[in-house]
């Protein structure tokens, strides 16, 4: 099974998304979009994980969502990896409610670790990735990525909660299923 940890965008973020790839200053850019209705704030990639350890997955996310009180994620300025002058992935950054969300990540690192789950060598970076990248860009095109408005202040939304979602991988692009919901400290039930 393929898994990661995620928080869920608002169907308001998502709108807020669709505007600013409508008013994007590259008509035909040479990358393809990740649909709105997959769009999610990725807190650890798990890869190929066997079902027996899905339990234990579990676990980890309720002790580590056990430890964080609901918070506000505020999404603005555009951004690349490594950079924008050769990005690989583009997005927009999140801003308040980062220093949350990377708290969680960290205490997702920890619990995954024994169960022979790696730890991610970059730090983490909350963000909402727009598109990945496969081919150097083309002349110009960097200029244009410069010029992309952040985000409007009113895109944010309140995370109560943050999921394990199983991706099945398909020509046509990846699907996400749920498989657990873990409620945030005040939330818990």
């Amino acid at each position: 099974m393929r898994l990661f940890y995620a928080v869920k965008v608002s169907d308001a973020i998502k709108t807020d998304i669709e505007a600013a790839i409508r008013a994007f200053p590259l008509r035909n850019p040479p990358w393809r979009w990740i649909s709105t209705g997959n769009m999610h704030l990725t807190l650890k990639f798990l890869g190929e994980v066997d079902e027996g350890v899905v339990p234990d997955l579990k676990a980890v996310a309720a002790n580590a969502a056990s430890r964080v009180k609901p918070f506000r994620v505020a999404y603005g300025p555009f951004g690349g990896f490594p950079n924008l002058a050769r990005p690989r992935v583009i997005f927009f950054q999140a801003m308040e409610g980062a220093r949350e969300l990377a708290e969680i990540a960290r205490h997702l690192e920890a619990g995954v670790e024994p169960l022979g789950i790696p730890r991610e060598n970059r730090p983490f970076a909350a963000h909402l990735t727009l598109a990945r990248i496969k081919e150097p860009l083309p002349h110009g095109t960097v200029e244009r990525l410069t010029s992309v408005p952040p985000l409007p202040p009113t895109a944010f939304q309140d995370v109560d909660r943050f999921v394990l979602m199983r991706s099945h991988l398909a020509r046509e692009g990846a699907t996400y299923e749920e498989i657990g919901s873990f409620p945030l400290a005040s939330n818990a039930s």
